[in-house]
């Protein structure tokens, strides 16, 4: 790349206009158009101050591709992504297992085992969204970093992924129907587990596949610098509080014929939030494609 074409790309990545940059550098805009369509050349002391405006060595400023220099992973992106997608699937698996270990503990023991996965669950969940907002906060840009290798084979992953997800979420069922046959409440709990494995697995899969969305992220990364929430989370958030909140009236308050129906309900009312959520957010798509 030209010295002209490296200049517009940092520009740009900076976003600054022309005027703006114009100004920082206290020459005119004219002389930045000139700069930037090679017909013109800065001074010594302009292009030293433009190396420690972007924090590019001249050599490469001068002579080099800073495009192709960026494009590698120098802020710990996909780190940070793959660290949350793991944490935020554990967290969502840990929520479920609280109405596991509460459906096979003893009586009278079920908070106490629900409370036992929950209570590190939302630590793990906020200690995640924490480090995720202020890695967005001080990477606003995001620079194209993977391969097209790379993204052909997360895209080859990603199926297997969700199809992994739906086997084990389905494999609930087939242990409730040898339940049906072998009367044990510890059948629920195994049932429910395969839920939170399954759940785990897609969102997992999911957040996994997202990272390479460097277009997308860009977006959110942006609304987040303007502390800007979109609706979709808002919703889902308040969906599963009400799932939870309806769990523990049922565990605390309605669950007087012992704990053997403890597992199901527990995964109707996932499971019903779950697909709630998932309503939520392909409306949330539509309003989006309709605002483009």
């Amino acid at each position: 790349m030209s010295f002209g074409e490296n200049l517009r790309f940092l520009r740009t990545e900076a976003g600054l206009t022309q005027e703006q940059f114009a100004e920082q550098m206290e020459v005119t805009r004219q002389s930045v158009s000139k700069w930037e369509s090679d017909s013109g050349f800065p001074e010594l002391d302009k292009l030293l101050q433009i190396s420690d405006r972007f924090d590019c060595d001249l050599d490469t400023l001068l002579r080099g591709d800073v495009q192709a220099q960026k494009q590698t992973d120098t802020i710990g992106y996909d780190a940070h992504m793959t660290r949350r997608a793991r944490m935020t699937a554990l967290g969502v698996m840990l929520c479920i297992f609280g109405p596991v270990g509460a459906a096979i503990a003893p009586h009278r023991l079920e908070g106490i085992a629900f409370f036992l996965f929950v209570i590190p669950a939302v630590l793990i969940l906020v200690l995640s969204a924490i480090w995720h907002h202020q890695f967005q906060q001080e990477h606003a840009v995001l620079i194209p970093l993977y391969k097209e290798e790379e993204l052909s084979a997360a895209r080859k992953r990603y199926p297997f992924w969700i199809i992994s997800g739906i086997g084990m979420i389905l494999s609930a069922l087939l242990v409730w129907a040898i339940g049906d046959i072998w009367d044990t409440h510890f059948i629920d709990g195994i049932g429910l587990g395969f839920i939170a494995l399954g759940v785990g697995v897609l969102v997992y899969g999911v957040l996994e596949h997202e990272k390479y969305n460097i277009e997308k992220n860009q977006k959110d990364f942006s609304n987040a610098l303007e502390k800007k929430e979109s609706k979709s989370d808002r919703l889902c958030s308040v969906i599963m509080m009400i799932a939870t909140i309806i769990f523990l009236l049922y565990l605390f308050l309605g669950n007087g014929n012992g704990h053997s129906d403890v597992g199901r309900v527990a995964a109707a009312v996932y499971a019903t939030s779950g697909i709630l959520c998932g309503i939520v957010g392909i409306l949330a798509g539509k309003e989006e494609d309709k605002g483009k």
